[in-house]
């Protein structure tokens, strides 16, 4: 399992699987309280254009569940693709493209998804440009609506769903997470805000260290920061006007820190410390085989160790834990496994 995005009592899976000679990313969601699987989509096989073809950035919120899409030669073609629960067959909703070996062109990057609120990001870039006019790179976090003005890159796609913008700027602008109502953003490695939906904005801060993820719920921004190899928890009330860090929370040395999730279409090594999700007050951040659950209450920190082999993922909602692994025996197949609520509780005695 390569991705997992919750929300409810489901779980959409992004992986990998095989059959004969064509290896293809798949994207399901499962409910294990109801034994339901959904297939949703596919890409083509990953060695069927020069440059690969595969799926990134799955999300889920309510019964909807988005992905991106690429493939393509020199030129890479990124399409966000959305489908329902009832209506699993996806949709194109945004599309981007760009060049390889130039790095211009546009791009898709993010999609976070928590109830009926579905966002993602999206951004040009003119470089080197040799010999054209400099053209400065636009970059917007959005949202889909039922209704509302065209997605960017959708002109001539003719689907259905709409978007509307939360934000846009000249300069780098990278979604980070959603909840509550709310998006959080970054503009920069330090700098974090958070937004309303309809772009209202709600919190602005710098804080120590370099910003490596966030994560929102009921309004509570949880940050992971970095400074050299020591990692930090920061938390924000941003449903106070001048909501502060309430101070740090120290987790455990690494090599690396980031988020659970890409979010480049280009590709990134997956960091060795995760900030994968918040919920409840608890944040869960994953090292090696280990799902870590961070009580902010009292700072209680209890480990799940995945019955298996890596990468782990997880991810945490009011139903419950869902975690990935790969079993040692059958280290080609993935495995999500799911702890109630109530078994989650009773780790922390």
């Amino acid at each position: 399992m390569s991705e997992l995005a919750a929300d409810g009592g489901r779980v959409a899976i992004l992986l990998r699987a095989t059959t004969g000679d064509c290896a293809r990313d798949r994207v399901a969601v499962w409910g294990p309280v109801g034994r339901t699987f959904v297939p949703i989509g596919a890409s083509a096989c990953t060695d069927s254009t020069s440059t690969g073809a595969g799926l990134y950035g799955v999300a889920l919120a309510g019964t909807s569940v988005a992905y991106v899409q690429f493939a393509g030669g020199n030129v890479r073609e990124l399409r966000l693709r959305l489908a329902t629960l009832a209506r699993p067959r996806p949709v194109t909703v945004a599309s981007a493209a760009f060049g390889l070996d130039q790095g211009s062109g546009t791009f898709i990057g993010r999609i976070v998804g928590d109830k009926s609120l579905l966002a993602f990001d999206w951004w040009s870039m003119c470089a080197p440009c040799a010999g054209a006019t400099p053209v400065a790179p636009r970059s917007a976090v959005w949202r889909v609506v039922p209704s509302g003005a065209a997605c960017p890159g959708a002109g001539g796609l003719g689907e259905l769903p709409r978007c509307r913008s939360i934000r846009e700027t000249t300069g780098p602008l990278r979604l980070l997470a959603a909840g509550g109502g709310r998006v959080a953003m970054t503009a920069g490695d330090q700098g974090v805000e958070v937004r309303a939906t309809d772009g209202t904005p709600l919190y602005a801060g710098v804080l120590p260290g370099a910003m490596r993820a966030a994560r929102l719920d009921g309004g509570v921004l949880v940050v992971l920061t970095r400074s050299g190899n020591q990692n930090s928890l920061w938390v924000v009330d941003t449903n106070i006007a001048d909501g502060r860090p309430s101070g740090s929370l120290p987790l455990p040395p690494s090599t690396s820190s980031g988020g659970a999730v890409c979010g480049d279409p280009s590709g990134c090594r997956l960091a060795a410390l995760r900030l994968e999700d918040f919920q409840s007050g608890i944040a869960v951040y994953v090292v090696g085989r280990d799902v870590h659950l961070l009580r902010l209450a009292d700072k209680r920190d209890v480990r799940i160790r995945a019955p298996g082999l890596g990468p782990v993922h997880a991810q945490l909602e009011p139903s419950g834990l869902f975690y990935s692994y790969r079993p040692a025996a059958s280290p080609g197949r993935g495995r999500v496994a799911f702890m109630p609520m109530a078994a989650v509780l009773a780790r922390f005695g």
